[in-house]
């Protein structure tokens, strides 16, 4: 073991910058612990779909009978998006996706990169094009059409075999509930078998109890109050107090820990150890279950408890 005066002296740096250095490593989750232990694994890991969203309404009639209208184009996809919000946090984070090798995909490669997220081990092709997803809105009434365009199946259990020992060695796993059911389970089946911290987004609770994921000691699930009053098959619930006996039977499967956001008013928290009400800052909002889930990762790489964990992603939406 050595201290922070004999690093600062070796390395012929002040104690203070010493201090920096290690704050900044142990934040990122490569070393751990007062004696500066090198973790084992090797920091936040994503596994999800990548996506352009193209966004397209229709306006006024102009005079010549051509309807006007607005085109926005946006990334997508719960993989993409989990990374960038880790990014924002000033987290390293390591994203396994599909992106094609067509100009969509490789300004997608690039822009990643530039926003500090890991995409070299994502999977490439030159014979399917990136993954696009098209949203119709008609102000006159009919229903929005969204269509899937390619890549929608390069995420497969096949494809993902390949990546098995970042999954292995992951510090925290995070995996897309709209990845294929094949692929979702056998990352289920790797989560249990290396025990690391891991969680999914957008995953239905039926699903995670059927692979035993409600039942590891380190996965943590983060989902809204409709969703789990629906889940469960009960009323909708106008207190968050009148959710806490279903978040108790949940926890009570041996789940880590079951965070419920309530509406705008905060979130629930439910552990082994308690099951309370966290009310948001009247002037934070409280977020979605992706940016929830990236700031309690954030946490948890830092080495805090689930509780604070939960505190710094409501303070950090």
């Amino acid at each position: 073991m050595i201290s922070q005066d004999e690093l600062a002296e070796k390395l012929e740096i002040t104690r203070s910058s010493t201090a920096v250095h290690i704050s900044n490593l142990m934040r990122k989750g490569y070393i751990t612990g007062r004696g500066y232990i090198f973790n084992e694994r090797s920091g936040i890991l994503v596994v999800g779909l990548t996506e352009l969203e193209i966004y397209a309404s229709s306006g006024r009639q102009a005079n010549n009978d051509a309807e006007t209208g607005q085109i926005e184009f946006a990334l997508a996809g719960n993989g993409c998006l989990l990374a960038l919000e880790l990014a924002r946090r000033q987290l390293e984070a390591s994203l396994i996706t599909f992106l094609g090798r067509d100009a969509v995909g490789e300004q997608i490669y690039e822009h990643l990169l530039q926003r500090g997220v890991k995409v070299q081990n994502s999977i490439r092709s030159g014979e399917i094009p990136t993954r696009k997803r098209l949203v119709y809105s008609d102000p006159k009434g009919s229903a929005a059409q969204v269509v899937a365009g390619g890549g929608s199946l390069t995420l497969s259990r096949e494809a993902i075999l390949a990546k098995e020992e970042l999954i292995r060695t992951a510090k925290i796993l995070l995996i897309d509930g709209d990845l294929p059911a094949e692929t979702l389970s056998y990352l289920a089946s790797k989560i249990i078998a290396h025990g690391g911290i891991s969680s999914a987004v957008n995953c239905p609770l039926s699903f995670l109890r059927e692979k035993g994921l409600l039942k590891h000691p380190h996965f943590f699930h983060v989902c809204t109050d409709g969703i789990l009053a629906a889940q469960m098959k009960i009323a909708a619930a106008s207190e968050p107090e009148e959710l806490f006996p279903v978040c108790r039977k949940i926890i009570g499967e041996g789940l880590y820990a079951l965070i419920v956001i309530f509406k705008d008013q905060g979130l629930i928290l439910a552990t082994e150890d308690e099951v309370v009400f966290l009310p948001a800052s009247p002037l934070q909002a409280t977020g979605n279950a992706l940016s929830v889930t990236a700031g309690i990762a954030e946490g948890l790489a830092s080495g805090y408890r689930m509780r604070m964990a939960v505190r710094m992603a409501m303070a950090n939406g």
